[in-house]
């Protein structure tokens, strides 16, 4: 039979683990990183995109990497079902119509309010990991704090667009 001090030693671990746990399991805040192996402002933007993420308690941010590596090089058929499996990844998480602005596009970064998908900012490559985790912070401020449909960010927004006619979202 365990003693009653084994028996408590047993439960500490779990009362830790139950404590350190996100009060919300859901993201607040998605960031839709539109990327490839093939992209060198990629190769500038991922790691800065990481750094500043590393600084964010861990569950509070979504990341929803668009890889289009396979883009390139690759027939028809591949690249349609390519396009396929990214616009149901998009269409999961509220956020489809980012494949309508920027489908093709890589190096860009788009943060959106995880509630409803309303795109709240962009970052880049010409961003420093400090300015990436500044518009982190001020994203999820904006997703936590403000009414949808008025969550808008100081300073530059995201690029208009590519391939529609901006939307209204």
């Amino acid at each position: 039979m365990l003693s009653s001090r084994l028996k408590l030693l047993m439960l500490v671990p779990f009362a830790v683990a139950a404590m350190s746990l996100p009060a919300s399991a859901e993201p607040v805040l998605k960031i839709v990183n539109f990327t490839a192996d093939w992209c060198p402002n990629c190769k500038i933007l991922n790691p800065r995109l990481k750094a500043a993420l590393d600084t964010f308690e861990p569950g509070e941010v979504e990341v929803i990497s668009v890889d289009l590596s396979k883009m390139k090089g690759t027939d028809a058929a591949a690249k349609s079902a390519l396009i396929k499996d990214v616009e149901a990844t998009l269409l999961k998480h509220d956020v489809r119509y980012l494949w309508d602005w920027y489908a093709g596009s890589t190096g860009l970064a788009v943060m959106v309010a995880a509630d409803n998908g309303e795109p709240l900012t962009c970052v880049a490559k010409i961003m420093p990991a400090s300015e990436i985790a500044a518009r982190i912070e001020e994203s999820l401020t904006l997703a936590r704090d403000a009414e949808p449909g008025a969550r808008r960010p100081e300073g530059p927004d995201c690029l208009a667009p590519v391939n529609s006619s901006p939307a209204s979202r």
